[in-house]
């Protein structure tokens, strides 16, 4: 997959082209200090049509946000290639994976009938442990967490909705949710608890409709 340095953009134009990611977005404008360090972790990555941009099962330590195009969702990588999703520009990839510590739990293809596909790349190396702040701060990582958290869950509704008879859609509903002082530590660490439940729902779910 091609990548493109981040130092190839001028600050204006790398602002313009974050400008659709919330996550980006907010840092830019309210803590730059931070959108500096991620921005010194961080590539362009222009994937070819058809092209692999996540394969299941593999563990590499990047996260990405889709800029431009679509991807294929394939859960059961290279078996059947039977598409269960697509994903279009704004949404995040493999942060999941790295949250859980864990490997990519699908494969993501470049959709050849989309056009230009582009995502930008972030080194989660920064981020360190869940408590270490020494670089990413707990209001940035609340942020993802928060984002990633709040995405899985409306992703797990949908498919409870397409199956609500299914185990699975009780299951969801016993998940843990935070009712604490917001912005503290305490939320950080429920949230790492309801994405590690919710990650294995999803990796239920995307099985169950893999089987058809």
């Amino acid at each position: 997959m091609k990548s493109i340095p981040i130092t190839t953009y001028s600050s204006d134009m790398l602002d313009n082209l974050l400008s659709g990611i919330p996550f980006y977005k907010d840092m830019i404008f309210n803590d730059p200090d931070q959108m500096e360090i991620l921005k010194r972790h961080s590539s362009i990555y222009e994937p070819a049509p058809g092209e692999v941009v996540i394969e299941k099962d593999a563990r590499d330590n990047i996260f990405y946000f889709l800029l431009s195009g679509q991807l294929i969702v394939y859960p059961d990588g290279k078996k059947s290639r039977k598409a269960v999703n697509y994903l279009s520009a704004g949404q995040a990839l493999g942060v999941l994976a790295l949250l859980c510590k864990s490997p990519r739990t699908a494969t993501l293809v470049a959709d050849p009938k989309s056009g230009r596909c582009q995502l930008i790349g972030t080194d989660f190396a920064p981020f360190g442990e869940l408590t270490d702040f020494s670089q990413i701060h707990l209001g940035t990582k609340l942020a993802l967490w928060r984002m990633v958290t709040h995405n899985t869950r409306w992703k797990l509704n949908v498919y409870r909705m397409q199956t609500p008879d299914h185990p699975l859609a009780q299951a969801l509903g016993k998940v843990e949710t935070f009712s604490g002082e917001k912005g503290s530590l305490e939320e950080l660490q429920s949230l790492d608890r309801q994405i590690q439940a919710l990650t294995g729902l999803m990796a239920k779910w995307n099985e169950v409709l893999a089987a058809g």
